[in-house]
């Protein structure tokens, strides 16, 4: 911000200068006149691509999620900087309008630098960093109203423009208060609230404290219960309520904070226990926790509804001020013809104050926070609420959660790049392989087999869990399984005999390459066999999906996974590919390229690398089914598994904070999976509560409402 203002007056000093000696008087004088005039409606066009923008980056996934984020992040900084510079103009006064306009102006950019509502933050840094702003508005407002000062003038629009000039100011406040609040020591302690032990003797007031307690800083009152358990609430809006719930538990995760949870919670799996909830309601449940968690770290929505009545009564004094000065200006202002053009500028600014205000409120009324707060039908009013909300509450429940998941398949851009003169050419000015990452990356849906796989597998670990009594050496244990263990139930001697299965790497990424390229050759070469029957199985179409999405997160999103040489091994993968391609610079088919690399015998290809590695392991997999007399469902079920360890395995190593991170570009498909393991207790920093012998002959801590 206090960037923004810097360059801001550097060039309302070095304009007129440029100008002169660059372009012709005819130029400057065009400027002069038009200047301000295009930059205050500029600013106001960026506040509605803003808000479009915002809805869109939450909820996209597709291949063009890259231009999303870039075209956010630039229209993010350019609303800030353009209402910044408008106003640094407006402070040189040297402008050609009329004095009582400019000062009628002033106030529409202290609006537009509030922000919209639904995205008040572009990153978590941007929350970090909220006394800048906050010192950056006092610079605002002041030039705002030195503006008002040196520019006013004996008319109407002088007394018009005050509540205007309050309501920019109250904007304006209410985001850095939302940027204040998402900031991560903030947020900390708001996760923690102190049980009131009032009259009570200290041991009654720990047995009290203790067993009510859901998890470190959270207690459970009886409203929450009542709130969740109001028999005037249809089960979509008690779907939500308990999402919301769940969502109050494990919101200190995405500070990277460890915490306890109470036994009962704990085992009662927070509101996602399989014999209550489907894959598909499972995944969906996250999906909206995660919607939430999005709101909490970049919107206005949470402290919206946390101060309900005073987001009211703003909403209120802003939208019943945009409209009365609408018509007070219409009805009073009647200037001569010379000044049509300020005066079309002006009604836009105003019409648009009241379309961003409406778009608001109906953003809020329409919001999963609204719609479980206010949703009980229990008189007129909230009976017609439920009305119009009912069809969203439909959809919102039945919807399957996480919709596409990125792929990234390795040998295929190999093979196309390598006939592509184009990207041959690119090569050399793309060192960071920017084309490969994103130009290649496509995306497909996450179909409802590769759901119930993905939970199954994860209830199976939570099940090893309580066999292990929930102690934590057990569950690091199993969140430390990469694939070996998969390999060693299917009867495999790492460690002796059936050590070349044994990957003799710590470096998980070049792990991930190995597997994956491994997974392609046999998947190719089971394509071009014919072997129709084991391709369609979903195993196989699971493999692959794990396959291609893992390769994915370490090329795009290394930041998510353990640290390695992912760059490196990937430019020797493709060097190496170029060496041994059957055809130089000639596009061949994946098939053919595959049954190439499986040809090839240990000592034709002397180099060593997660290529050759993959060959390797490629061939063993296919002399399962040759020599062990194994069949293709078989094999292709043993990949699978071994993908989903390592995914699980990825998701436990991520932290948290990069999670987060992700939600801006609409979430990815491992950060769903972390916090279904955070919801069946599979995460470090979830701990589970256990009750002394003493403190068990208390009350029993309540179970999820």
């Amino acid at each position: 911000m206090l960037f923004a203002i810097a360059i801001s007056l550097l060039y309302v000093e070095v304009k007129d200068s440029v100008l002169r000696r660059v372009f012709s008087e005819i130029v400057k004088i065009f400027w002069s006149k038009w200047e301000l005039r295009s930059m205050v409606m500029l600013s106001l066009v960026l506040q509605f691509l803003l808000v479009y923008f915002g809805i869109k980056r939450k909820k996209y996934t597709g291949n063009w999620v890259p231009l999303i984020a870039v075209i956010a992040w630039l229209i993010y900084l350019s609303s800030d900087w353009m209402a910044t510079l408008v106003l640094s103009t407006l402070l040189r006064g040297s402008s050609e309008l009329k004095e009582g306009l400019i000062v009628f102006w002033t106030p529409f950019l202290l609006w537009h630098l509030g922000s919209p509502c639904n995205i008040t933050a572009y990153s978590l840094e941007d929350n970090e960093l909220w006394l800048r702003h906050f010192l950056g508005m006092f610079f605002q407002i002041g030039e705002a109203i030195y503006i008002y000062v040196k520019f006013q003038s004996n008319t109407a629009l002088n007394a018009m423009a005050i509540p205007l000039f309050i309501g920019g100011v109250l904007k304006y406040l209410e985001r850095i208060w939302a940027l204040r609040c998402a900031n991560p020591k903030q947020l900390m302690k708001s996760f923690y609230s102190a049980r009131k032990t009032e009259n009570l003797s200290s041991s009654d007031s720990v047995r009290i404290e203790m067993r009510e307690m859901i998890r470190t800083g959270l207690f459970d009152p009886s409203e929450k219960r009542d709130f969740i358990g109001n028999t005037m609430i249809t089960s979509e809006v008690r779907f939500l309520r308990e999402v919301d719930s769940a969502c109050d538990v494990f919101k200190p995760l995405f500070t990277d904070l460890p915490f306890q949870i109470s036994k009962e919670f704990h085992d009662e799996l927070v509101y996602l226990k399989s014999s209550t909830r489907t894959a598909a309601e499972a995944f969906n449940f996250v999906k909206i926790e995660l919607d939430f968690l999005y709101d909490l770290l970049y919107t206005k929505n949470p402290i919206q509804h946390r101060h309900h009545i005073v987001s009211l009564a703003l909403r209120c004094f802003c939208f019943f001020s945009l409209l009365s000065v609408l018509i007070a200006f219409s009805v009073l202002y009647t200037e001569n013809e010379d000044s049509t053009v300020d005066v079309v500028v002006t009604y836009m600014l105003l019409l648009g104050a009241v379309l961003l205000e409406s778009g608001s409120f109906f953003m809020h009324i329409q919001s999963k926070l609204t719609i479980l707060t206010y949703d009980v039908r229990e008189n007129k009013m909230r009976k017609l609420y439920h009305r119009l909300v009912q069809n969203k509450l439909h959809v919102i429940k039945s919807k399957e959660g996480i919709r596409k998941m990125a792929q990234h398949d390795l040998l295929e851009y190999c093979v196309t790049a390598e006939a592509s003169q184009f990207a041959q050419i690119l090569k050399f000015i793309d060192p960071g392989d920017l084309l490969q990452k994103f130009w290649y990356t496509k995306w497909k849906e996450v179909d409802i087999e590769l759901k119930k796989f993905i939970y199954n597998h994860l209830n199976e670990k939570r099940s090893k869990f309580e066999k292990g009594c929930f102690k934590l050496e057990c569950l690091e244990k199993i969140l430390a399984e990469r694939g070996d263990n998969v390999l060693q139930e299917k009867g495999f001697d790492l460690d002796d005999k059936d050590e070349y299965w044994k990957l003799k790497t710590t470096d998980f990424p070049r792990q991930i390459f190995v597997w994956h390229i491994a997974t392609s050759l046999v998947y190719y070469n089971d394509l071009s066999k014919h072997r129709r029957s084991a391709l369609f199985n979903p195993a196989c179409e699971i493999s692959k999906s794990l396959s291609d999405y893992m390769m994915y997160l370490v090329l795009v999103r290394p930041t998510m996974l353990p640290k390695g040489f992912s760059d490196i091994v990937n430019k020797e993968t493709y060097q190496q590919t170029k060496r041994i391609s059957p055809k130089k610079n000639m596009k061949v088919s994946m098939e053919e390229f595959s049954e190439a690399l499986l040809s090839l015998e240990f000592n034709e290809f002397s180099e060593i690398g997660a290529l050759w590695d993959g060959i390797k392991f490629a061939k063993q997999l296919q002399s399962l089914v040759r020599e062990e007399r194994w069949d293709h469902e078989e094999k292709w079920k043993m990949i699978s598994e071994v993908w989903m360890e390592m995914m699980v395995y990825g998701a436990s190593r991520c932290r948290w904070e990069e999670h987060a991170q992700q939600l801006r570009h609409g979430g990815e498909l491992l950060t769903h999976v972390a916090l279904i393991m955070a919801h069946l207790g599979l995460t470090t920093q979830v701990q589970r509560l256990e009750k002394t012998a003493d403190q068990a002959s208390a009350s029993a801590f309540p179970t999820p409402f």
